[in-house]
């Protein structure tokens, strides 16, 4: 066996019982993982695992926490902290009548995963942010962590539905861990939405979101400061509008893609960012828009995009290992390739550019037409040298029951060791 074999150590499709058939084709998967202890939730289930994988039993995210504002709905990201030995759940609510909704941010503490109580939580409101958005609601959220630091993101809509903004939050993760009450800082932003986390930063978090389409604003939060600073950085144009990239079967899981970042991350000194751009030029199908970006000067260093003549690329997640090596998550699909495929793949020091494996086949393409719209790939905790990510696929039919949600664990065989420290432990 070679060192720098990519290999897939776990590839389960998780069945029915472990999500409550509440599955859907706008997935948004995520995942975190405490040695064998697996959490993975979707757009309306939570699923969790105590024996790496084996066996899955159903959490309900409408009724495992008391419910609030109008009732959960959708929206939900999962992350381990190995350094205090954190599992962070968050969860998106409806707007209650004549008000606005919440993310609740609920924590547990240590090895717990097999029971439903322990978990404590902390709501936020748009109004927390912003005394004006006492009606609006937050959506689209993300979480990352700093040495120091949970942070997270939202845009910020009206009851119109038209967007008002971006904020980040930032929580201290000592306060996090004791269960105190605690301040925190915030920021607030009508330039820039859909602001999205570097995973694998340290001291200092970076998030970033498109200005226009030949330039991103990158921005950088010390854990030791209180001072924001950005700056915009030009990269190579792209297309947008209404992308498209239906399979044999006619049905076209691009229809409603669109260009926000959805991969970052920070390691071995590069600011990496990727997203799904349309069409252009020499490149026939939607493909994702890679940009390195060298965390000293903060100058491109190259822009080494995925993307293919005979499909699309599209939803891509990243992160970074302790090594600052990359993991990351996305599909590809529809021309002549055929209905979105899982994938994952690195960048590392092993092999030139980008390597790339399927994780799993779809048999065929949804039903409305509807993808997305994000995923999440997670270093392997607490050894932090592979990677876990979340995925999904439809196979044997387009109903809720062929949707079939993912877990797969990757790496190169040279890590086969930490792997194995899991396994049979």
């Amino acid at each position: 066996m070679n060192p720098d074999d990519f290999v897939l150590f776990q590839n389960i499709a998780l069945a029915d019982a472990a999500t409550g058939v509440q599955t859907s084709t706008v997935g948004e998967p995520s995942v975190a993982n405490n040695g064998r202890q697996i959490f993975l939730s979707g757009n309306w289930y939570c699923t969790r695992s105590i024996d790496n994988g084996n066996s899955w039993q159903y959490v309900n995210p409408f009724n495992t926490l008391p419910t609030t504002a109008g009732g959960f709905c959708c929206d939900q990201v999962v992350l381990y902290d190995p350094s205090r030995d954190l599992f962070f759940w968050l969860l998106q609510y409806i707007q209650a009548p004549g008000g606005s909704n919440v993310l609740r941010v609920a924590v547990k503490r240590g090895p717990t995963l097999q029971n439903n109580a322990s978990w404590y939580w902390w709501d936020f409101a748009p109004a927390n942010v912003n005394a004006q958005w006492n009606l609006n609601w937050f959506d689209y959220p993300d979480l990352a962590l700093t040495n120091d630091h949970l942070w997270l993101s939202s845009n910020v809509f009206n009851t119109a539905g038209q967007w008002q903004g971006a904020s980040v939050l930032r929580l201290p993760l000592d306060a996090l861990a004791a269960g105190t009450g605690f301040s925190y800082n915030f920021f607030n932003t009508t330039n820039n939405g859909s602001l999205r986390f570097t995973q694998g930063a340290t001291d200092t978090m970076y998030f970033a979101s498109h200005n226009n389409r030949s330039q991103v604003r990158l921005f950088r939060w010390a854990d030791s400061s209180g001072t924001i600073f950005w700056n915009d950085i030009g990269v190579n144009t792209w297309s947008g509008g209404v992308y498209s990239a239906p399979g044999p079967d006619g049905r076209d899981w691009l229809g409603r893609a669109d260009p926000r970042i959805t991969g970052a991350w920070v390691g071995d000194g590069v600011v990496g960012l990727m997203w799904t751009a349309n069409a252009r030029g020499s490149r026939p199908f939607p493909h994702i828009r890679v940009a390195r970006i060298d965390e000293r000067t903060l100058g491109v260093i190259d822009q080494p995009d995925l993307w293919s003549s005979t499909g699309a690329w599209a939803y891509p997640a990243a992160a970074a290992n302790c090594r600052g090596h990359v993991g990351i998550s996305c599909f590809f699909g529809g021309g002549t390739w055929g209905s979105p495929a899982h994938i994952v793949g690195l960048w590392d020091d092993m092999a030139p550019g980008w390597s790339i494996r399927v994780a799993r086949y779809s048999t065929n393409g949804p039903a409305g037409n509807a993808w997305g719209d994000y995923l999440s790939v997670r270093p392997h905790s607490p050894d932090a040298l592979t990677w876990i990510a979340s995925g999904y696929t439809i196979r044997g039919g387009t109903d809720r029951r062929d949707i079939l949600p993912g877990y797969v664990h990757f790496g190169r065989r040279r890590d086969q060791g930490a792997v194995d420290r899991w396994e049979n432990c």
